[in-house]
Parts: C-alpha cells; sequence; structure tokens
C-alpha cells in the first residue's frame, strides 16, 4: 500500500498547482512585472535615472553664481580722540553681485556695495559730513599663472563631479539588466520544470507498474525475487526524481513570485511553452560595445585621472595676478551717492601678485605619486574589465552553439527512443514481446524526453545571460 499511497500524493501535489492556472502569462508580461514591482530595479532605475539628469552638474563650476551679504555694525570702541572720530559709528552696508569660474583659469566678480555710515558726537569741524552714504561698483579679477593654470583643477573637478555620476548611472543599469536576466532564466526554468513534473510523472506511472508486474510474476514463481527487488527500487527512484522535481518547482515559484514583488510559492498563471523550431531560429541578441558594468569601470578610470588631476594641482604652488577696479561714489542722500558711483572721478585701481607653496615636499610628492598610482590601478582595473567582457561573451557564445548541437542531439535521441518504444507496442500487440519490456522502453523514452527538457533549458537561459552583453539588456 506504501508505493499506491506515495504515489496518490505526489500525483496531488503535482496536479493540484496545474488545476489553479487562471491566465497566461507571457515573458514579456512577467518582465513588465518585474520592472514594475521590483523594488530593487524600481530602485535602480530611479538611481540612473537621477545620475542622468546630473551626468554635467561639474559645469556648474564655470557657470556665473549670484552673491549677496548684508550686516548692520554698531562701533563704540574707545578712540583716541572723540572730536575727529565721535564717540559711536554705525553702518550699515548690503553687497550683490555675480562671480564666474572661466576654464581657462581666471575667477571674475561683478559687484556692488551700498554702505550708509553714520558719527555720533564728533565736531563738525573736523568731521563735516557725519552721516553719508556710500556706493561702489567693483569688478575683480585672478588669473592663476602656475596652480590651476589653463584651468586644470576646475576642468579636473568638473571631470570628477560627472565621472561619478556616470559610474552611478552605469552600475545601476547593470544591475537592472542582471535582474531582468535573470528573471527571464527563472521564468523559463519554471516553465521548463512544469514539463519535467509531468514526464516524472509518467515515469513514476510506468515504475509503478514495471514494479506490480515483478511483484506477481514473483509470487507466482516466474521470475527471481531479486528482479522485483530492482523494480522496487526503481520505483523508489521514480518518487525521489519526482519529489526532487516538486521541490524545485516550489522554490523556483517562490523566486519566480519574488522577483515581481510577490511573498507566495504559488504561481496560478500558465506560462509560454517552448518550441523547439523556434530555439533553434535562435541567433545571438547583437552585442554592444561595452557592457554597463564595463562602461562603469572606464568611468571609474575617468573618475580616477580627474582626481590625480586635480590633487597634483591643489599642491602645485599657487601664483596668480589680480587686480580690481572700483567706482565710488558718496554723498549725504543715498540717490545721490549711488548715482556718482557710476562716475570715474573716484575710482579705485588695484593690481598685485599672490604667491603660496606648501614647504613639506616630501609628503606633497608622496600625495601626488599616490593618486598617479591609483590612476594607473584604475586604468588596468578597465584593461581587465574589458578583456573579461570578450572573454564571458565568447564563452557563452561558444556555450550556446553548443547547447544547439546538443539539443539537435537529444531531439533525435528522443525520436529514437519513441520509434523504439512505438515498435515495441507494436510487438506487445502481435504477442511477440512482454509489457516489461514495453515499460522498460517506455522508461527510457521518458528519460530521454527530460534530457531534451534540461538541453532547451540550459540554451534558453544562456540566451538570457547573453541579453546583458546587448543595448538596452533584456527590457
Amino acid at each position: 500500500m506504501k508505493p499506491r499511497f506515495t504515489k496518490a500524493m505526489l500525483a496531488v501535489l503535482t496536479i493540484m498547482p496545474s488545476l489553479a492556472f487562471s491566465a497566461q502569462l507571457s515573458l514579456n508580461d512577467y518582465l513588465a512585472q518585474v520592472q514594475d514591482k521590483n523594488q530593487g530595479v524600481l530602485a535602480q532605475k530611479l538611481v540612473a535615472e537621477a545620475t542622468l539628469e546630473r551626468e554635467e552638474e561639474g559645469r556648474l563650476i564655470f557657470r556665473p553664481s549670484i552673491f549677496a551679504s548684508a550686516q548692520s555694525i554698531m562701533d563704540k570702541k574707545p578712540v583716541a580722540n572723540p572730536a575727529t572720530q565721535g564717540d559711536r559709528t554705525d553702518t550699515n552696508l548690503a553687497t550683490v553681485g555675480l562671480a564666474q569660474n572661466f576654464n581657462f583659469g581666471l575667477q571674475g566678480q561683478l559687484s556692488y556695495t551700498l554702505y550708509h555710515t553714520k558719527i555720533f558726537n564728533a565736531g563738525t569741524t573736523f568731521v563735516p559730513l557725519a552721516d553719508f552714504n556710500d556706493g561702489s561698483a567693483k569688478i575683480e579679477l585672478s588669473q592663476s599663472l602656475w596652480r590651476n593654470w589653463n584651468g586644470k583643477e576646475y576642468k579636473a573637478q568638473a571631470d570628477l563631479i560627472d565621472a561619478q555620476a556616470r559610474v552611478s548611472k552605469h552600475v545601476a543599469n547593470f544591475a537592472v539588466y542582471s535582474t531582468l536576466a535573470s528573471a527571464e532564466s527563472i521564468y523559463w526554468s519554471l516553465s521548463q520544470t512544469r514539463k519535467v513534473i509531468k514526464v516524472q510523472q509518467d515515469n513514476l506511472t510506468r515504475a509503478q507498474q514495471i514494479r506490480s508486474w515483478n511483484q506477481r510474476r514473483a509470487d507466482t514463481g516466474l521470475s527471481e525475487r531479486s528482479d522485483f527487488l530492482q523494480a522496487d527500487s526503481n520505483l523508489k527512484l521514480r518518487e525521489y526524481e519526482l519529489n526532487s522535481a516538486i521541490q524545485q518547482q516550489n522554490l523556483l515559484q517562490r523566486t519566480f513570485n519574488s522577483m515581481r514583488g510577490i511573498d507566495s510559492n504559488v504561481v496560478s498563471e500558465e506560462l509560454d511553452a517552448v518550441v523547439v523550431e523556434n530555439l533553434k531560429s535562435l541567433t545571438p541578441p547583437p552585442k554592444a560595445e561595452l557592457r554597463e558594468d564595463t562602461k562603469a569601470a572606464l568611468e571609474q578610470q575617468n573618475l580616477a585621472k580627474a582626481n590625480a588631476a586635480l590633487a597634483i594641482e591643489r599642491n602645485k604652488p599657487k601664483f596668480e595676478i589680480f587686480g580690481s577696479y572700483a567706482f565710488n561714489g558718496r554723498d549725504p542722500e543715498r540717490t545721490e551717492a549711488i548715482s556718482n558711483s557710476f562716475s570715474n572721478d573716484h575710482a579705485t585701481r588695484a593690481i598685485g601678485l599672490r604667491f603660496n607653496a606648501p614647504l613639506d615636499f616630501g609628503t606633497t610628492k608622496s600625495a601626488i605619486d599616490s593618486y598617479k598610482k591609483e590612476q594607473m590601478a584604475a586604468e588596468y582595473n578597465y584593461q581587465r574589465k574589458v578583456f573579461d567582457q570578450d572573454r564571458e561573451y565568447n564563452d557563452l557564445l561558444t556555450q550556446f552553439e553548443d547547447a544547439k548541437v546538443r539539443l539537435d542531439l537529444t531531439e533525435k535521441i528522443a525520436s529514437t527512443q519513441r520509434v523504439k518504444t512505438n515498435n515495441e507496442r507494436n510487438r506487445l500487440n502481435n504477442g511477440r514481446t512482454t509489457t516489461f519490456q514495453v515499460l522498460s522502453f517506455e522508461l527510457d523514452s521518458a528519460q530521454a524526453d527530460i534530457l531534451k527538457i534540461q538541453t532547451e533549458t540550459d540554451l534558453l537561459n544562456i540566451y538570457a545571460q547573453l541579453k546583458i552583453f546587448s543595448a538596452g539588456g533584456a527590457k
């Protein structure tokens, strides 16, 4: 009774999910669900979109910016001569202006400052104008002559920011493509496992029939007990195989649902069936020049290069020429002070040089050398990534072609086994063979079908992995 009970239970476990299939779920629909409901995919897509929008954030270094400030000062510190300086000075001032860095190393500022000054208790003889307004329109320029010559430091900063964004974008895209490729592999694996279970069910039925046939012969003395024990062992093996296939299906169903954001072991939809003719006509998807993770390695190289350039410039001596020119105006009335500040009558001019250099030459040189080594390491890493990418793609191409050859062979094997089995059935009908022999041949035919299904699955999984190398991945 135990074999019959085991067989019945396994059959129920296998048949019940199939009875619950509610609708057809195509591969494209499933991948769309993964893209729409998988939180990891959604997060990575947002990262890719966000970094795409700030790919040129570094250009902001060369864009004009507005600045402004305002303050109020009350100064009551003791003075040497209150008659000429008063005993308190109040100053209110506000500044507004534009600043910009240029890609050839020039810094520029254009500003306007308005002051209001009031001096308390000063003698009118010495301070005839104790309450007045000042206006000053000023332009300041500073050009690098050593550090940041030709804007190298600015350009390195911009390249660094942009490369960081592109690294994040390519890493996120690769994560999305890899997830979709895995989802496609899981889809076909589940679809094929369902086919395997049906074959394993038939195997179990035949194994049960063979066991019963041998048991009857052993009970009547027509065969040795060893034949029955062999058939009983074969039945247990088929039970194990079917149970393993069911466990594999349950695991795949949980993973299948997890990929689309569902916490369940049950997949109620019917999946696409594999058509062998379509598999034979499959061609590898066109390969992009660089895979997304390889693009990320390229941007890592650019990032390291920019970081090294920035460090080298940052540790150079600072030598620059600067100059400023300001129009000034003063009047008790604010409007007059502003008007006068745009005349050239009271201009202020300045020109000069600035120099600043680090004295710890050893540490400076070591820091620069370390950044250069990091740049070289990033270059080697990129070269290796390109090598690995091409090698992996070529390996997959070889596996793809080998799988197609194996598929053709397994199809021929399965066809031959079916012919052999049908022939044996005809012989049974003519009384020229035994039921045991037919059941054995049917078992061989079923094993050939399983081998063919596994080969189909291998081919589909390889094809899904090849999509990672194409532009757009498995989308």
